[in-house]
């Protein structure tokens, strides 16, 4: 049989000493989905719960095999969809971002996900970029920061999608903050070999190439909120 590692966790106040136990406290989620969450939005996920929580259900659907999750944040779209796919890859570049990401997969025990702390663009972008950090929750990390106040900047790799010779994806979700284009430009062996799956993108702003590559790879593209939309070609 193999070995099984499974997750718990100690809390402990900042403030004191490692050896002081009476304050500490041990829990286990087992059996359940852990997301470990931006504090900086702590207000929004008490009241709302997940963010795109509708999203994620309605995209259960499509998960009946290898999942891709591309701008995974912390893995909420990850973990979710996990039971529904036979394996989720989930790219993250961001590192704190991408070290939480990891510990929402170990303390979910989503043996499925596969996490990888790369930034997906096309041919021209693959090498070593900077990523500018342009938001507290880390989520509006960037290869674009446009005029954006930049909080942070690092060095992450950046590779295509096609480099991971990936087969049988049954689902996209891809919010990389304009970046978009690039990956799709970078994913098109990936795309034909796994018969032009199902995507749902973001798009912030008026982005004709983006929609015009789209529509040129065969697929039908449908607004499903004010900066999400659906590709598909069935």
């Amino acid at each position: 049989m193999a070995h099984e590692t499974r997750y718990v966790v100690l809390l402990k106040p900042r403030e004191d000493e490692v050896r002081e136990r009476v304050r500490q406290r041990l829990l286990n989620p087992e059996g359940q989905a852990c997301y470990l969450l931006p504090e900086a939005l702590v207000g929004d996920y008490a009241t709302q719960g997940l963010f795109e929580a509708a999203m994620i259900d309605w995209c259960q659907q499509f998960c009946r095999g290898v999942v891709l999750d591309i701008g995974a944040h912390t893995g909420t779209y990850a973990v979710s969809l996990s039971r529904h796919a036979s394996q989720v890859h989930a790219f993250e570049p961001q590192r704190r971002t991408f070290y939480a990401l990891c510990g929402s997969v170990a303390l979910s025990d989503a043996r499925n996900v596969e996490c990888h702390n790369v930034a997906l663009g096309s041919l021209e972008q693959a090498g070593q970029r900077t990523l500018s950090v342009v938001s507290a929750d880390g989520g509006g990390s960037t290869l674009h920061p446009g005029s954006q106040a930049v909080l942070a900047q690092e060095t992450v790799e950046v590779r295509t999608l096609d480099s991971y010779q990936l087969s049988g994806v049954s689902f996209i979700k891809l919010d990389v903050e304009d970046n978009e284009l690039h990956v799709l430009r970078g994913a098109t062996e990936t795309l034909r070999r796994c018969g032009f799956p199902p995507v749902l993108f973001e798009c912030n702003a008026d982005n004709p190439p983006l929609f015009e590559f789209v529509s040129g790879l065969g697929y039908r593209v449908t607004r499903v909120s004010w900066n999400m939309f659906f590709a598909a070609t069935d």
